[in-house]
């Protein structure tokens, strides 16, 4: 009987403690390197504060909202399935696709001109991600399970948006996956 009550009580004593390790962890810890493309800062509960754009404010009026990434970077960046516009969000966007639906590895990225939502919109609703740079523009990244979401300040009035989504096997880099595909896209949009 000794032996049940101890057996218990260690296993529930383990149970809240793993419990309390898989918690969010202190987003002021988080990484706070400069450089490239990479984290320059995190949100704090003050809000989060991203960086003045200094770079040409681009245009969000697109005739196809596919032909924000070329065919040429479409193949540069490993596209290997149909383009297909598509509604996300009251987002008017494109994914972009690596291996077919059902394979163990490959990613979805929809790219759209967000023009309801700007970048500091975009990063107020959600604390735990990280204010970066991306092609010389303010970004906010906010790392998913399975994927990872980007917004860019090209705009006063709405901003670039990547919702990108990775397979298991490709799961480790899916922001570094969605930050080329920002990249690219800029480079497409007309200054305002």
């Amino acid at each position: 009987m000794r032996n049940t009550i101890t057996t218990s009580i260690s296993l529930l004593a383990g149970i809240l403690l793993l419990a309390g390790c898989g918690g969010q962890t202190d987003q002021t810890a988080q990484n706070t390197t400069t450089g490239a493309n990479t984290p320059t800062s995190t949100s704090n509960a003050a809000g989060v504060n991203l960086p003045e754009r200094t770079a040409p404010a681009k245009s969000l009026k697109l005739d196809n909202p596919c032909s924000i990434i070329t065919q040429q970077q479409q193949s540069n960046l490993e596209v290997d399935q149909p383009t297909e516009g598509k509604n996300l969000s009251d987002n008017h966007g494109c994914d972009y696709k690596r291996g077919k639906s059902g394979s163990e590895g490959g990613w979805a990225m929809f790219v759209a001109a967000d023009t309801d939502r700007t970048t500091q919109e975009f990063a107020d609703k959600r604390p735990s991600g990280k204010v970066a740079s991306i092609a010389e523009y303010p970004a906010y990244q906010v790392e998913k399970q399975y994927g990872c979401l980007v917004a860019m300040d090209v705009s006063d009035s709405g901003s670039l948006f990547v919702n990108g989504t990775t397979r298991l096997q490709t799961r480790a880099a899916p922001c570094s996956v969605a930050t080329k595909f920002a990249e690219s896209a800029i480079e497409n949009l007309p200054n305002a």
